[in-house]
């Protein structure tokens, strides 16, 4: 049940993705377009980034730490397209159900409170509890293909939770939008950050297409060799 995963980014020359870096490098609306020759029916993005554009500025604080522990996953209603955020200990604070028209899930950890569960259900939001401690991604992204028939997932940063995809061995596809730009200041985020010291290797990729857009913008679509 394991959706198709495609992580679509947006980067400078030297893999930095800072919006605020590459604005004005790119041509309006380029990422969103690319993105929608995917086919995605949904999107998912990791807590901070979550946090930084679409969530409320405050984030949510539980009245009782007590965790809420395994719970059923939560369909609040079917959709045609779907906006889903991982959100290990329930942080995020929502004021709809949808983003921009797409329904809302929010994948938690076990760690997550009650209170916050709660939240979620009245406000309509979906939501899936996998994994004790920490999100278990592949747990997690079977049971969105299994309960709201997600086929194809827009993996879409930020750094972190690419390099957790990554590592969990859960990307099939690399679709690199690279501005032509160089950012090169450090301690910036990457298209892929925070795999474990341990691997000495790169994950092999195979190239799908390369494209000149306008601007001098290329889109770079590798595939994982099995």
């Amino acid at each position: 049940m394991k959706p198709y995963i495609i992580c679509h980014m947006l980067s400078s020359i030297d893999g930095r993705i800072d919006g605020a870096s590459l604005k004005g490098l790119t041509p309006a609306g380029e990422y969103e377009a690319t993105g929608a020759q995917l086919n995605g029916d949904a999107w998912i993005c990791g807590r901070t980034t979550m946090q930084q554009h679409f969530a409320e500025p405050q984030p949510f604080r539980a009245a009782s730490d007590i965790p809420a522990g395994p719970q059923p996953v939560h369909v609040a209603h079917r959709a045609k397209s779907y906006a889903v955020a991982v959100d290990t200990v329930g942080k995020l604070r929502w004021s709809s159900a949808d983003i921009d028209g797409d329904h809302l899930i929010s994948i938690l950890s076990e760690r997550v409170s009650a209170e916050y569960l709660a939240v979620l259900r009245d406000l309509g939001i979906s939501y899936i509890v996998s994994g004790d401690t920490v999100v278990d991604l592949v747990q997690a992204v079977n049971l969105l293909g299994e309960h709201f028939g997600i086929r194809t997932l827009l993996l879409e940063g930020g750094g972190h939770i690419n390099g957790a995809f990554l590592e969990a061995g859960l990307v099939d596809e690399l679709s690199l939008l690279i501005a032509p730009g160089v950012d090169g200041r450090r301690d910036i985020p990457a298209v892929f950050d925070g795999i474990s010291r341990e691997r000495s290797k790169a994950f092999p990729l195979r190239l799908k297409s390369v494209e000149r857009r306008e601007d001098d913008v290329l889109w770079l679509r590798y595939e994982r060799v099995q």
